[in-house]
């Protein structure tokens, strides 16, 4: 079995490199931009009708 070449070793290391910058960035982006700017805007748990109690 050959030996796999320094490129590759390099080549897949880089690739492994640049999807964990991403995705530390596309976190970043999430964490600034994915929640409501607006704390009066009310959670979605919220809005959620709760059952009613069964007859008795």
């Amino acid at each position: 079995m050959e030996e796999t070449p320094k490129t590759a070793i390099r080549g897949m290391m880089l690739y492994v490199i640049a999807l964990i910058v991403l995705g530390v960035l596309a976190g970043a982006v999430y964490t600034i931009y994915g929640h409501p700017a607006d704390p009066s805007e009310r959670p979605a748990a919220e809005t959620i009708p709760q059952k009613a109690t069964a007859p008795q």
